[in-house]
């Protein structure tokens, strides 16, 4: 029986927005679990991905100004790859950053629609549970997810924005600093919030 859970966030390019939400994320389990998040691997890949290239080298400095100095311990992601039916049919929860992003990865594997959100609707309805403690505590980051994906999809629709491009994150490839650490800061707020419910 496997007791790793594993995390695919996914972008377009894999360089910019998916390798920082990777990094803050195993950041943020790390710092709520300690080495039981290490039951956690995290891991992204693209829609349209930049197959090989590396990170953006924007993203160190972007993860440093939201993060502080811890961020120099956080561990750069893989080369860009694309993502595919094998990632997405092993992964036990698959993170976006729009909801067009969701909707191709759902297009490549149909059966994946439960446990595929964006981001931002994943916060969203981790938030709702966590306010009406229907999730049970767990000193375990995987048991947790596990858990939280298991009761989300149920509360996609009495959790949905009235605007709903409010749950995409922008593309920030090439931007300007200041708009990736604007991005950077929104998904880490999203994260820390799923996180803080586990």
């Amino acid at each position: 029986m496997r007791t790793r859970f594993e995390v695919l966030v996914v972008c377009t390019a894999n360089v910019s927005r998916s390798p920082m939400a990777v990094a803050l994320l195993r950041h943020r389990l790390t710092e709520r679990f300690g080495e039981q998040a290490s039951a956690v691997r995290v891991t992204s890949a693209g829609t349209s991905a930049l197959v090989g290239e590396p990170v953006d080298p924007e993203v160190p400095a972007v993860l440093s100004a939201v993060l502080g100095p811890v961020a120099r311990s956080v561990a750069a992601p893989e080369a860009a790859r694309q993502v595919d039916t094998h990632l997405v049919g092993a992964a036990d929860l698959v993170l976006t950053m729009t909801r067009e992003q969701r909707g191709a990865v759902i297009g490549l594997v149909p059966a994946a629609q439960r446990k595929t959100f964006t981001v931002v609707e994943l916060a969203r309805i981790a938030r709702m549970l966590g306010q009406e403690r229907r999730l049970p505590s767990s000193a375990s980051a995987a048991a947790g997810l596990k858990a939280l994906v298991a009761a989300a999809p149920a509360w996609r629709g009495p959790t949905a924005p009235a605007d709903p491009a409010t749950d995409d994150v922008e593309d920030v490839h090439r931007a300007r600093r200041e708009v990736q650490v604007k991005a950077a800061r929104r998904l880490d707020e999203a994260l820390t919030a799923v996180v803080g419910v586990l």
